[in-house]
């Protein structure tokens, strides 16, 4: 998924603070937005809620038994559709926050609920719905004066660095449950509290998800006892990378016969990738086409180097898959110490 939030313009925005429901913490709604007119406010509000989107993972609103029974899922939807006033539905909203808000480390925080225009996913400009959270306060000096006389304060506020959670909601796919980005908390608390709880959502099934989860395996594949040398094991990722470059469209089986045929391991790797992408939810991973945005992140992902304890490294390039047999590993008795010896025809 492809964002670009330089035409983003924040249309509407409201706060309410939410505590924690189990400690007793209150909850005020705002009745009205907040005033975020002038030069530099809307600037630094579209840095604060922008700037640790996860445009590389797409997800969308869900419930085990229908989407219609996704509460923010139907809030957000009628504020696309109009059918409540935007005040109404951000106080919905963060009710629902409310409810869920149970977990002990649940600090209260000020919940923000944004009307964006003008957000460009994969090349198209929505609409969407910003919904963030900062529990996080920071403190710093305020100093005034004039003249004769400065005067310094101690206050607390909110970096616009360190936003906790969040995430955006795209006017598009309604009927799959939106396109929504997701903001990185790194918090395994916030993901369940955060993501399943109270939004509802999962990662979408989609091709960059199946791109993304089969090199995944691939590479906690290699990290398991199934193939001995380091060497080898960059060679089945770098098989990996070229793979995925040069067929447009991914096929289990082939896939799996080609990266892992040095290693015969094929079929293991098949079962690997099968168990690995259920424990993912990803479906239908056996045919399923290359995501060109993923592949980019592959590439930077992909480690096609060994690493000598003597601060020396062993680089791999992916542009020859069949490279690795210049390269021959051994061990020096006399000095009690491996060895990689690597032949060429000549320098360049």
């Amino acid at each position: 998924m492809a964002l670009d939030f330089t035409g983003a313009t924040i249309d509407k925005l409201i706060v309410h603070r939410v505590g924690n429901k189990m400690k007793g913490d209150e909850m005020v709604l705002s009745q009205r937005c907040a005033d975020i007119r002038g030069d530099s406010l809307p600037t630094l509000l579209g840095k604060f809620f922008f700037q640790r989107i996860k445009e590389n993972e797409a997800y969308n609103f869900y419930h085990i038994n229908d989407i219609g029974f996704n509460e923010i899922y139907q809030y957000v939807k009628s504020i696309f559709c109009g059918l409540v006033s935007f005040e109404i539905n951000s106080q919905n909203i963060a009710k629902q926050l409310y409810e869920v808000s149970t977990h002990p480390n649940i600090r209260t925080g000020e919940l923000c609920i944004a009307f964006i225009k003008g957000v460009t996913l994969n090349g198209v400009v929505y609409d969407s719905v910003g919904i963030f959270k900062t529990e996080s306060k920071e403190s710093f000096l305020r100093i005034s004066g004039d003249e004769n006389k400065f005067t310094v304060e101690w206050e607390q506020g909110i970096d616009t660095n360190k936003l906790d959670k969040g995430c955006i909601v795209f006017n598009t796919q309604m009927e799959n449950g939106y396109n929504i980005a997701l903001i990185d908390s790194g918090s395994s608390i916030d993901t369940k509290y955060w993501t399943e709880d109270f939004l509802g959502i999962q990662k979408s099934n989609n091709d960059f998800n199946k791109t993304k989860t089969l090199v995944d395996a691939c590479k906690e594949f290699t990290k398991k006892d199934y193939i001995g040398e380091k060497a080898d094991k960059v060679a089945m990722l770098n098989s990996v990378v070229e793979y995925i470059k040069t067929n447009p469209i991914i096929d289990l089986g082939d896939f799996t016969d080609h990266v892992a045929k040095q290693a015969n391991r094929s079929e293991e790797l098949k079962f690997f990738i099968n168990d690995y992408a259920e424990k993912k939810e990803c479906k239908n991973i056996d045919n399923f086409f290359v995501n060109p945005s993923a592949l980019k992140n592959i590439k930077r992902s992909i480690k096609n180097f060994i690493r000598l304890d003597t601060d020396i490294e062993i680089k791999i390039n992916s542009s020859s898959e069949d490279n690795i047999k210049y390269l021959e590993k051994g061990y020096d008795e006399n000095r009690q110490m491996h060895f990689y010896k690597i032949y060429f025809n000549e320098e360049e």
